[in-house]
């Protein structure tokens, strides 16, 4: 049995422990990690799991730009599971949760750096057909993206999707918390109907790091 609870920031130490655990020490050399440098994580976004008083998982999100537009989006991970509770739907009730967070937050567009077979139950797919791209990712078959608001893959509209990921600079973090509002209030209703609808879990644990 667990529950899943706000990060607060008395539990940074015993996530980032946990992170080191589960990825290893080495996990700050991914490509990914470029954009998290100076950057706080999305406080809204940022959720744990606990089995009693122990902590056995942990979701993040950071404010990221694409494309030379400037496009604000969202870069998941990352999204670690104690490996004596992998198999046990953590992992797939802290994405859930906290992407029909992000939606009603009024963000567009999440991408992740993980397992294919994995995050597609969440609605994510390959990004490079897209024309995403993550300079230095070395393997970008597993960089993913899901739309949270409709047509934000349409490739009829290119300046909505698509481009170089970039740092969002500790200057522009009070402008995308604002951005990422835009197209909240229409879309409320329909996400409200619409939701996440979770699938079964038939994997053991999966990572975006």
């Amino acid at each position: 049995m667990y529950i899943l609870k706000p990060e607060t920031a008395d539990l940074a130490p015993a996530v980032e422990l946990m992170l080191d655990t589960v990825f290893g020490p080495g996990r700050q050399d991914k490509a990914s990690y470029q954009y998290r440098a100076g950057v706080q994580p999305v406080a809204e976004l940022s959720w744990t799991a606990f089995a009693g008083d122990k902590l056995v998982g942990t979701i993040r999100y950071w404010p990221i730009l694409v494309g030379e537009s400037g496009l604000q989006a969202l870069l998941l991970g990352p999204l670690g599971i104690d490996q004596d509770y992998a198999g046990r739907g953590i992992g797939r009730a802290l994405t859930f949760k906290t992407l029909e967070l992000a939606a009603g937050l009024g963000y567009g567009l999440v991408l992740l750096v993980g397992d294919v077979d994995y995050y597609k139950r969440f609605g994510f797919v390959p990004a490079t057909p897209y024309g995403f791209v993550m300079p230095g990712e070395k393997r970008p078959e597993r960089l993913q993206v899901a739309a949270l608001r409709e047509n934000m893959l349409d490739p009829a509209r290119p300046m909505l999707a698509g481009g170089d990921i970039r740092h969002v600079d500790s200057a522009d973090k009070a402008l995308f918390n604002t951005t990422a509002m835009v197209g909240a209030t229409l879309g409320a209703a329909r996400r409200s109907r619409r939701g996440h609808r979770p699938a079964a879990n038939n994997n053991r644990r999966r990572i975006a790091s």
